[in-house]
C-alpha cells in the first residue's frame, strides 16, 4: 500500500514539473518571437512620400517573378516612384529567346511595370548560361549608360551569391560592386542587393519570420499580392514546370524581399 502511494505521488510531481516546463518554454518562445519581430521593423527604403527613380536589374526573363516579386508589387503601387526593369538577356539558353521575350512583357504587365519602362538586352557577349561569367566592364558600361539616361537614384539587383548561385546573377553584383569601388555612379545613386539565405529559409516561407536579419530594408506582401506574383510567373509558360510551381508555392522570395546596401566598407 505504501509502495503504491509513493509511486502515485512521484508521478504527480513529475507531471506537475512537465506542465511547468512546457508553460515556461511557451512563454520564452513567445518573448523571443516578439523581440525578433520588433527588431525587424525596417523602413521601405524611405521611398514612400518622396519621388524616386528605381532600376531593377535582372539576368533573365522570369527573374522578376521568382526573386523580386514582393519589391515590384510594393514599388509599382507607389505614385511617386518610377520603376524600370533592365533584363540583361532574353533567356536563350534553350533556344527560346523570342518566346521568353514575349513572356517577360506579359509578366510585367501583370506585375504593374509599364511596357515603356522595360529594358531588354540582347547581346551575344551576355549569354544565358549558368556556367558563364559575364564581363564586368561590359556590364558596368551598359548599366552606367542607363542609370545616367534615366536619372536613376536607386538600383536593385542580386547579391554576391545571386540567390541560386547562378553565375549570370553573380556577374551583375560584381559589376555593380566594381562601379561602387571605382566611383562610376552619381553620388545620389544608391545600390542595394537582394539577400541570399540558407536553403531551409529559402524554401519554407512560413518560417522566415523566425529569423532575425540585419538588412537595410524589407518588404513583405499580402496573400493577394503573392497570388499576383504567381500569376505573373504563370505568364512564363515555357518555364512554368513542376519544380518552379513548387518554388512559387513555398519560397520566401514570393512573399518577402530583404535588401542590403552595396558598399566597399
Amino acid at each position: 500500500m505504501l509502495y503504491k502511494i509513493f509511486h502515485q505521488n512521484i508521478f504527480e510531481v513529475v507531471d506537475l514539473n512537465s506542465v511547468m516546463l512546457m508553460t515556461a518554454s511557451v512563454l520564452v518562445v513567445g518573448y523571443v518571437w516578439t523581440c525578433l519581430r520588433a527588431s525587424r521593423r525596417q523602413k521601405m527604403l524611405e521611398l514612400e512620400n518622396s519621388p524616386h527613380r528605381v532600376l531593377l536589374i535582372t539576368a533573365h526573363p522570369d527573374d522578376e517573378c521568382m526573386f523580386f516579386g514582393p519589391v515590384i508589387q510594393k514599388l509599382s503601387k507607389m505614385k511617386d516612384v518610377h520603376l524600370f526593369l533592365m533584363c540583361l538577356s532574353v533567356g536563350d539558353f534553350e533556344g527560346k529567346g523570342s518566346l521568353r521575350k514575349a513572356e517577360l512583357y506579359d509578366s510585367c504587365k501583370i506585375l504593374g511595370i509599364e511596357e515603356g519602362n522595360i529594358l531588354l538586352c540582347k547581346n551575344t557577349l551576355l549569354p544565358d548560361n549558368p556556367r558563364v561569367d559575364w564581363d564586368t566592364i561590359l556590364l558596368s558600361d551598359k548599366i552606367a549608360e542607363h542609370v545616367e539616361q534615366l536619372e536613376i537614384d536607386t538600383v536593385l539587383t542580386f547579391d554576391s551569391y545571386g540567390v541560386s548561385g547562378h553565375r549570370n546573377h553573380i556577374s551583375i553584383y560584381l559589376a555593380l560592386f566594381h562601379m561602387v569601388y571605382n566611383k562610376l555612379l552619381p553620388g545620389y545613386c544608391h545600390l542595394y542587393s537582394l539577400d541570399s539565405v540558407n536553403t531551409l529559409r529559402k524554401y519554407v516561407k512560413c518560417i522566415d519570420g523566425l529569423f532575425n536579419n540585419t538588412s537595410d530594408f524589407k518588404c513583405t506582401i499580402s496573400t493577394t499580392e503573392q497570388n499576383c506574383v504567381t500569376k505573373a510567373m504563370q505568364a512564363h509558360d515555357s518555364q512554368y514546370i513542376w519544380f518552379r510551381k513548387l518554388y512559387m508555392k513555398f519560397s520566401r522570395y514570393t512573399r518577402v524581399n530583404t535588401f542590403t546596401s552595396i558598399s566597399v566598407e
